[in-house]
């Protein structure tokens, strides 16, 4: 881990949900009544100054509307949706106008932050992953059925359960100090966060299952022809015929009556 200056420990609340193209991403929102040093939290994202925070470390009112004017702007400049989560039980809402609702069911986000994200499994889609030959523009496509007359076919990849490559956070516990061989490499466990530990990328990175990627998604009505245009569309040329009928058979299974759920390899 790379040493930084001195920062506020790593909170659960509030942090910020992005609405993203396939799924949420979270962020942490830093609050602080005296200057922080986080290089890896956005600066949008970082509130410093007095009266922010209570004695207990709680966001007071005034520190509540300082985060909510930063994200109305935030919001009404980039023409995103945002959300922020205050409690498990309590959000503000953001329309691309800058106007909020207030919630009381939060959206859920895929996490990053190493520190919070061992705490909180990675949740997965269902689907039949195809490995393509090398050279091909993505490492898989992937195949999930909506419904009877609709198909997802989307590039694929390993989704990153972790990346301990961030600065340190003085008071904080190394996330990856238990995974670390006696050079200081990173060994992979067996599993992480819920799923199975498939590699390491970039010697921090820990990777999982197979999943569609967050664009490139092309939907489908079924049909044997079309189903082959987009997987090589997303493959960025011809493919072998076995790894065609192998994504035409995760459409169209010998054995109907069996529900197939997890990530599932169809070639």
């Amino acid at each position: 881990m790379k040493p930084t200056p001195p920062m506020s420990a790593a909170r659960e609340h509030p942090h910020l949900i992005h609405k993203g193209v396939r799924g949420n991403r979270r962020s942490a929102i830093v609050v602080s009544n005296g200057p922080v040093g986080r290089q890896s939290t956005a600066r949008s994202l970082v509130f410093e100054g007095r009266g922010l925070l209570d004695a207990h470390g709680g966001i007071t009112p005034h520190g509540r509307d300082a985060i909510l004017a930063r994200l109305s702007h935030l919001a009404r400049t980039s023409k995103a949706s945002y959300c922020v989560v205050w409690s498990a039980t309590e959000c503000t809402w953001f329309e691309r106008d800058g106007r909020t609702r207030n919630g009381c069911v939060p959206p859920y986000g895929h996490v990053s932050d190493p520190w919070i994200g061992r705490d909180h499994d990675v949740r997965i889609e269902h689907c039949w992953t195809i490995t393509l030959p090398q050279g091909s523009e993505w490492s898989h496509i992937c195949v999930r059925r909506i419904d009877r007359d609709l198909v997802e076919i989307s590039p694929g990849e390993p989704v990153v359960l972790a990346d301990f490559d961030e600065p340190e956070v003085p008071g904080l516990p190394d996330p990856a100090a238990d995974m670390l061989a006696p050079d200081g490499s990173l060994v992979a466990p067996r599993t992480y966060r819920g799923q199975p530990v498939t590699g390491i990328r970039d010697q921090w990175k820990l990777l999982g299952p197979v999943q569609p990627a967050e664009d490139g998604v092309i939907l489908r009505n079924p049909w044997p022809d079309d189903v082959r245009e987009a997987c090589e569309r997303i493959a960025g040329g011809p493919l072998p015929r076995r790894l065609v009928d192998a994504a035409w058979r995760a459409i169209d299974p010998e054995h109907p009556e069996v529900t197939y759920v997890g990530v599932l390899k169809a070639a």
